[in-house]
């Protein structure tokens, strides 16, 4: 019998490799508001640590080739600041997509690091999949001007990321990197969302680690994250989804104070 007669060995999906969980292989999961250092953060960290993955929320989203919905203002609801319709599906997708991929990097032995917003449906989904496993819980928390500020400062490395990502444009981003680019122009605030996402990341209950990353470089953030990682681990449960009411009054321009915070 030559080779190409041979059956080929396939992995099971009951197999030893699948269902082998490595103590040391953690999964970090780095929140915040748009430009708060969540990518820099997260992939510092990775490459701060011997054998670690980096899954990028946005990443996730992209994989949507046709047909994709990112959020834009009057998708949300007032009242809960819940994303609607298929924007609303698409972004609970993703972070339950981010998850999964780090629990399999986790199972296999290898630390995974997640970045994106993660409030409302997003840490529902978060709690979905990851229910009963050790995180560590990191939320970036710096003051709201600092955000407008660094949405001013980034926009023409957005602008050049998503033109060689998408190589015209007419694409997914486009109406809210114009939108952004509109508002740069008139003086606005650049994150549409900015009120939205702070009033989520207010409300999620007081688990992990809340850090204020102004007056420090990344490095050092990611220093500080591996010095107090014991304060942010979270033993991920479903009674967590019941979140906390902040009032604005209470918010401030530094947002939440629930949880251990530096």
């Amino acid at each position: 019998m030559n080779d190409s007669a041979q059956p080929r060995q396939t992995w099971s999906a009951a197999s030893p490799w699948s269902g082998r969980r490595a103590a040391s292989a953690d999964i970090w999961i780095v929140s915040g508001s748009q430009c708060a250092g969540k990518t820099t953060t997260a992939r510092l960290l990775a490459q701060a640590l011997p054998l670690a993955a980096h899954v990028e929320g946005d990443e996730m989203q992209r994989l949507i080739v046709s047909g994709a919905r990112w959020g834009v203002p009057g998708d949300n609801d007032p009242d809960t600041g819940r994303l609607t319709g298929d924007a609303g599906v698409q972004y609970g997708l993703r972070i339950r997509n981010a998850c999964l991929v780090a629990a399999a990097f986790s199972d296999a032995g290898i630390t995974a690091i997640v970045s994106d917003t993660i409030i409302n449906e997003g840490f529902e989904s978060l709690i979905e999949v990851l229910e009963g496993r050790q995180v560590h819980f990191i939320t970036l928390r710096p003051p709201v001007a600092l955000l407008r500020q660094r949405g001013i400062d980034r926009l023409p490395e957005e602008i050049a990321f998503l033109a060689a990502r998408y190589g015209d444009s007419d694409h997914p981003e486009a109406a809210t990197l114009a939108e952004r680019v509109r508002a740069a122009a008139e003086g606005r605030a650049l994150n549409e969302f900015e009120e939205v996402m702070e009033r989520g990341l207010d409300r999620l209950p007081p688990v992990g680690l809340r850090v204020d990353p102004s007056g420090l470089d990344p490095q050092d953030v990611v220093d500080l994250l591996l010095k107090r990682r014991a304060e942010a681990a979270w033993v991920v449960s479903a009674g967590q989804v019941a979140f906390e009411r902040v009032s604005p009054a209470a918010r401030g321009g530094g947002g939440a104070r629930q949880g251990p915070r530096v």
